[in-house]
């Protein structure tokens, strides 16, 4: 049996996921994966702490593995207080290269990461899409670029958001959201590309056009277009004329 196949077993004989055992061992849910699969190999010292996670003995998961002697350990590396932080920055440190970590480096890189900590809460906090949260950050270090006719302003979407049904009303996993969507329906609309040559940035080019006919057939997209219209987004003899139905096929629509 294999190290990964045994950290493995004990792990599920325990009832404990992954992310537990990442949480009580401080090391990464990726690399215990990694562990698990054997695409990689668990330092000696790795071994050791899963195995007090585990409340096992090391010898428990040791077998089949070239076992070799820790090496010492200075005191700030085992000092109290910010422990995993540390243990992480040292096992990251130690499985890039075969070289000395110097303690000035490590503390520095530990404050670092401590200052980032209250900004990476609140931004996990943020419910609004990703391209929102990025834009307003490039807004206020004066980076944003000019706003495309084709993409609506926040006060826009906000106007619009109430006619349209919730995106989370689709079906399976891949049913995105409704501002991407129109943003793709209106860059069509205006520039007359191909639907199939849609840029990617709008996700599948057929998820676009299938929520446009989706609008359509249910009635939506008439007050969409009007709004769109009253905006100044389209025009109402030429570009709102465009909107027609896309073709349906088994293809993407061209």
């Amino acid at each position: 049996m294999t190290v990964g196949l045994q950290i493995n077993a004990l792990r599920r004989q325990r009832g404990l996921t992954l992310k537990e055992l990442s949480a009580l061992c401080g090391v990464h849910r990726d690399d215990l994966g990694l562990y698990e699969r054997g695409a990689m190999t668990p330092r000696p010292e790795t071994v050791a702490r899963i195995a007090r996670a585990l409340d096992v003995p090391i010898a428990a998961i040791q077998a089949g593995m070239g076992w070799t002697a820790p090496r010492p350990t200075e005191d700030w590396e085992t000092a109290r207080g910010d422990s995993l932080l540390r243990d992480g920055i040292l096992e990251a440190a130690r499985e890039a290269g075969d070289f000395p970590v110097e303690e000035q480096e490590v503390l520095a890189l530990l404050e670092s990461v401590k200052a980032s900590i209250p900004a990476l809460v609140e931004h996990m906090k943020d419910t609004r899409p990703e391209a929102v949260i990025h834009r307003e950050i490039l807004e206020e270090l004066r980076l944003a670029p000019e706003e495309e006719p084709w993409e609506l302003t926040d006060s826009q979407w906000e106007q619009l958001r109430e006619l349209l049904p919730s995106a989370k009303s689709g079906r399976g996993r891949a049913f995105k959201s409704n501002r991407l969507m129109l943003d793709g329906i209106l860059f069509q609309l205006r520039t007359g590309t191909a639907w199939s040559s849609l840029p990617k940035c709008f996700g599948r080019p057929r998820c676009v056009a299938d929520r446009l006919r989706l609008w359509k057939r249910t009635g939506v997209w008439a007050q969409v277009e009007q709004a769109l219209v009253d905006f100044g987004l389209l025009d109402e003899k030429e570009d709102a004329a465009k909107s027609q139905d896309p073709p349906e096929t088994g293809r993407v629509p061209v």
